[in-house]
């Protein structure tokens, strides 16, 4: 058994913490404010566990944004050199960022959580995803060269990520296998501060590549305002990735049931309370724990005369005792 350190417990609670706050109150550094509905249920199941608590999540969305521009680097009269200027749009400032990145005159365009309604039969003449994506119009033909100057629009699709912060390493463990079982293939543990640092709490970053999808469908020109925004492909081509990242987001869902699965059907163990102390016992000790009470309350039953069983020994597997509690049970 091995204690969960207090300085994760105190971690976990104010995290928690914040989550219980009204809805109207809440609020996260994604464009969206909050916690994603599509996976609050897992957040909470997870949370509900001795030694874990999530940390930052997404339950999986398409955007159209677009790209910030990364802006020449100038040297500064206070000795600090190579760093970036930050761009803005309509003179709101915005943070620096490679091109890529929504930062340095980035916008978004379109942001869901949720796929989108494709009509079974689409009119020649319906520019439904063309407009909701921000463009006034389809297929304009590029009229400039590639360079930094440029911002261009990308429609992406990005699965589920969710970092979970445990109490130890093989608290962390128990959540990688979960992810890379249920397909979250890249997923890993964050810092290796934790190899040498005993009250360091593990970071667990659940993630994959394998579903993610990105295109380019327009671009700005340099100076230009936000309305100019132009789009290089058709209403049909967007109808086809459109369908494309519908598909993933039901892979993607698929993933997130199968993570949960894993995860919370484990036998995690428990907490136990040791006078004012609390203790974490895992599987493999409450498993053990188990079997030695097993064989004291066989010994004392067939001292009582309660048992037509013989008194297991110390030295019986696991397997064998187990299979004569079975025999006592059937026994009555």
């Amino acid at each position: 058994m091995s204690r969960i350190q207090l300085s994760f417990q105190r971690k976990k609670q104010r995290i928690l913490d914040g989550l219980s706050k009204p809805e109207a109150e809440y609020t996260d550094l994604s464009p969206k404010g909050s916690v994603d509905e599509g996976i609050q249920d897992l957040i909470q199941e997870i949370n509900k566990l001795d030694g874990f608590v999530t940390t930052s999540s997404c339950a999986g969305r398409i955007s159209v944004y677009l790209e910030g521009r990364k802006e020449p680097s100038k040297k500064k009269d206070d000795g600090h050199h190579g760093e970036q200027d930050t761009g803005s749009v309509n003179n709101q400032p915005a943070q620096a960022a490679v091109p890529g990145g929504k930062g340095a005159g980035g916008k978004w365009l379109y942001v869901s959580h949720d796929p989108i309604l494709l009509p079974s039969v689409p009119s020649s003449e319906d520019m439904h995803l063309t407009k909701l994506f921000g463009f006034t119009s389809a297929l304009a033909e590029p009229s400039i060269a590639v360079n930094n100057a440029t911002s261009y629009v990308r429609v992406a699709f990005e699965p589920m990520i969710l970092h979970v912060m445990t109490a130890s390493l093989k608290h962390a463990q128990r959540v990688l296998a979960a992810a890379i079982n249920a397909g979250f293939r890249e997923s890993g543990v964050q810092s290796l501060r934790n190899l040498e640092d005993k009250e360091a709490c593990p970071m667990v970053a659940v993630r994959t590549s394998g579903l993610a999808l990105e295109s380019v469908i327009g671009y700005l020109e340099d100076g230009k305002d936000i309305s100019n925004v132009r789009c290089v492909v058709s209403e049909g081509y967007l109808r086809m990735v459109v369908a494309m990242i519908n598909q993933r987001f039901e892979a993607n869902t698929e993933r997130i049931l199968r993570f949960s699965d894993h995860l919370l059907k484990q036998d995690f163990g428990q907490s136990l309370r040791h006078g004012d102390e609390e203790v974490w016992e895992d599987a493999d000790s409450r498993r053990e724990r188990k079997r030695i009470e097993g064989l004291r309350k066989s010994k004392d039953l067939h001292k009582q005369g309660r048992s037509l069983l013989p008194p297991p020994r110390e030295r019986d597997s696991i397997l064998e005792l187990e299979g004569s509690l079975q025999t006592m049970d059937l026994l009555g």
